[in-house]
């Protein structure tokens, strides 16, 4: 479990989810992704958006169209108006300039000017977003050359400049900045024009050749970045360099009368039987080719690599169907990436179950059970008294008479009655309730100082749930943070009160196992009960989840509020009525709020120490019970 900080700069999960929707609308690609970097760029191959986080300082309306307007130029604009294979080749031939980081930002900056224009032209309610962007930069980049300015950055202060000027903004240019401006002037205002990246590229071309005569340092400061994709050559796919080329071994007869020191450095590999002490492992997954049958090595040929490629990604074909094999190599099942590869979320696609016992209670368990079952007996008696008194409520109203219904037969008293009632509502055969409930537990280390408290909550939970005769389950979950790996993280669920067990009298005692552990991973979790809900034949659903914090676990802390709210998502979808409870740290804070709310949405109850969760519980399950009655 990760504690709040106030100096917390995590990513609202909702506004995330957004701007992943918002990409995926406008490019049309629905694999395409969103994530916050230091520079905002397209990576088209990748199906990857990178928006800056430069914008997550400032208030959330600004940072709103700031972000915006960033997928805007880069789903929109970049996606479909730019010709990144130009631009590639510019940058390329840029980089063996001495102003090579200049005409970079140059060249990168004309082609965002030149895709605002396209973007509101053919999307006018882009506008907005961008009117805001452009306020924004240009108090930051007037800011910027003064600091530039100072530090004697020329280039940098120059490019701050052409920045300004080109939004309309008067900047006064002093020496030399004057200077460099009268012998760019005219490719400047052409850049201003170009309707094409092919333009640009070819009057930024005209710039270069300009700049080789000034002798002055290249600029230093970044602001903008471009994705260079790399494209395997024959030679790559050969490995045919210096570190991995296939040179031929000498055999001991050549090697002969030389003075020769021989060590040995011992290795691991998975598939070895007695691994050695050396405190060094080696993945053996490369090495000199060689044949089979001689202690000689030979050289790579032309069709090795690519012969293996091809092996690796075969599969055998349905029939005469081969599209399928499109995807070979990608993932085992040959299908697109997407819930069938990692039905528990990507984040969660090395995450394990591991399933914990439940023993029998001790003496002392089931004496402190007792006490704080006397403990909350009130509150069960009085949940208990107002379900029943509800059902009954409803047993006895009034079905005949009515202003509203079925319409009756006795049409009499339109002429007998000034107010005449017509209708009637038919009765309903009484039946059990149809619902089944699942509380999860987070069991994670920063319970350590909640967790009695927690238990009279689960009590009050399963003692109440119990006397209505409700079948439901109460789960533990924590992920241990020693054993997990890259490729493996176990993920614990100790089911202290399971559906078969839940209604009977002698089961209870249980729950004070549930002890503080490790980390939580929430998103898988959520799933996995979600799972469980599913397989039972109740009508009605629900989950509730109670935790003290943001989910944090091996690997997870970045994207665990994104991929715990989809969860929540995917779970309201598949029919089961979901409900976040918050322990906090006796203070109700917004950030707090706010985590609660990006995660569950509205439904969520915060409460502001362990000490007060009994007293929340009880509405929550009076609301969920009359929903049922």
């Amino acid at each position: 479990m990760k504690f709040l900080s106030f100096a917390d700069t995590n990513i609202d999960a909702f506004l995330h989810m957004q701007l992943i929707d918002l990409a995926k609308t406008l490019s049309r690609d629905p694999k395409l992704e969103v994530e916050f970097s230091y520079h905002s760029y397209l990576n088209k191959s990748g199906h990857f958006i990178h928006v800056s986080q430069f914008w997550m300082t400032y208030p959330g309306p600004v940072q709103l169209q700031g972000l915006k307007s960033e997928v805007y130029l880069r789903s929109f604009g970049n996606f479909y108006f730019s010709d990144l294979r130009v631009l590639q080749e510019v940058l390329q031939s840029f980089k063996q300039e001495k102003h090579h980081q200049f005409l970079k930002h140059l060249l990168l900056f004309s082609e965002d000017y030149r895709l605002e224009k396209e973007c509101i032209a053919r999307r006018p309610g882009m506008a907005v977003s961008f009117s805001e962007r452009k306020k924004v930069l240009l108090t930051y980049f007037q800011r910027q050359l003064r600091q530039h300015l100072q530090q004697r950055k020329w280039l940098d202060a120059f490019f701050c400049s052409i920045f300004l000027l080109a939004n309309h903004r008067l900047v006064q240019l002093n020496s030399p900045l004057s200077g460099f401006y009268d012998k760019i002037r005219a490719p400047l205002l052409q850049l201003n024009k170009a309707n094409s990246t092919k333009e640009i590229a070819e009057i930024m071309q005209v710039i270069q050749k300009i700049l080789r005569e000034w002798d002055i340092k290249d600029m230093i400061t970044s602001y903008l970045s471009f994705y260079e994709s790399t494209t395997a050559t024959f030679k790559d796919l050969t490995r045919e360099n210096e570190v991995k080329a296939p040179h031929t071994m000498e055999t001991e007869e050549e090697t002969d009368g030389q003075d020769t020191e021989h060590e040995e450095m011992p290795s691991w590999h998975e598939e070895t039987s007695s691994p050695t002490d050396s405190f060094l492992q080696f993945d053996l997954d490369q090495g000199t080719s060689t044949d089979l049958l001689g202690e000689g090595g030979r050289r790579a040929e032309d069709g090795d690599q690519a012969f293996g490629a091809v092996q690796a990604g075969a599969k055998q074909s349905k029939g005469n169907d081969f599209s399928a094999e499109m995807d070979a190599g990608l993932n085992e099942k040959g299908s697109s990436p997407g819930k069938e590869v990692f039905p528990y979320g990507e984040m969660n696609r090395c995450a394990v179950e591991k399933k914990v016992e439940t023993r029998f209670p001790t003496p002392l368990e089931l004496k402190k059970y007792l006490e704080i079952k006397s403990a909350v007996q009130p509150s069960i008696s009085l949940l208990k008294q107002s379900f029943l008194k509800t059902i009954e409520h409803k047993k006895n109203v009034p079905n005949q008479d009515l202003h509203f219904g079925r319409l009756s037969k006795k049409l009499t008293r339109l002429l007998t009655d000034k107010n005449p009632r017509l209708f009637y509502k038919k009765m309903e055969s009484p039946q059990e309730l149809d619902a089944v409930f699942t509380l999860l537990v987070d069991c994670s280390a920063s319970m350590f100082d909640k967790m009695d408290e927690t238990h009279q909550a689960i009590v009050l939970f399963h003692e109440t749930l119990k006397a209505v005769r409700i079948p439901h389950s109460i789960v533990g979950f924590w992920e241990d943070a020693a054993d997990a790996k890259k490729d493996s993280q176990p993920n614990y669920f100790q089911e202290v009160i399971s559906f078969n067990h839940s209604l009977k009298n002698q089961y209870g005692p249980e729950i004070l196992q549930l002890e503080p552990q490790e980390d939580n991973r929430d998103g898988y979790s959520i799933r996995k009960k979600a799972e469980d809900l599913l397989r039972r034949k109740e009508k009605q659903k629900f989950l509730l989840v109670f935790s003290d914090g943001e989910p944090a676990a091996f690997d997870y802390e970045n994207l665990g509020i994104l991929d715990t709210h989809e969860a929540v998502t995917q779970t309201r979808k598949l029919g089961i009525e979901i409900l976040g409870m918050y322990i906090s740290n006796g203070k109700v804070t917004e950030e707090a709020q706010n985590l609660m709310k990006n995660i569950y949405g509205s439904h969520q109850v915060v409460v502001p120490s362990a000490a007060e969760l009994v007293s929340y519980l009880v509405p929550v399950l009076r609301k969920l019970l009359f929903k049922l009655s």
